[in-house]
């Protein structure tokens, strides 16, 4: 990786939240990792503990399914200048494993799970999938 200088002047970031990642310069290696858990509930009321936990899903349990290292593409890249410049950027947020990255980065491996279900007032639940 060459390595190049990253020139900013303004960057604007309202939220920077859940292992998402803001770097000015050059990166060897980025392997950011996320896990939640989102419910909707009707009536909306929220206890400190509505017994949910991440251990009761086997989304967080199994191993990552990363496609195997496929052929080699040899490629040749050419800055045209040494110098990374950046003026102004705005960004509303960057969460869940997410990367805002101003340089090089050279490898990256980002993982996120989010389970997303519904809990309506009768006490039914509703997820996408039954223990995932």
């Amino acid at each position: 990786m060459q390595k190049r200088t990253s020139s900013v002047n303004h960057v604007k970031l309202n939220g920077l939240t859940f292992s998402g990642t803001f770097t000015i310069g050059d990166t060897q290696q980025a392997n950011p990792k996320a896990r939640g858990i989102a419910m909707q509930k009707e009536g909306a009321t929220f206890q400190n503990d509505d017994g949910i936990y991440f251990d009761n899903y086997s989304l967080f349990h199994r191993q990552a399914n990363w496609p195997e290292n496929g052929v080699s593409v040899q490629k040749n890249t050419f800055h045209h200048a040494d110098t990374i410049q950046v003026n102004n950027i705005n960004i509303i947020g960057v969460t869940q494993a997410a990367i805002f990255q101003i340089g090089s980065l050279e490898q990256v491996r980002g993982e996120a799970r989010i389970k997303h279900f519904r809990r309506y007032l009768d006490g039914s639940a509703h997820t996408n999938l039954p223990d995932s």
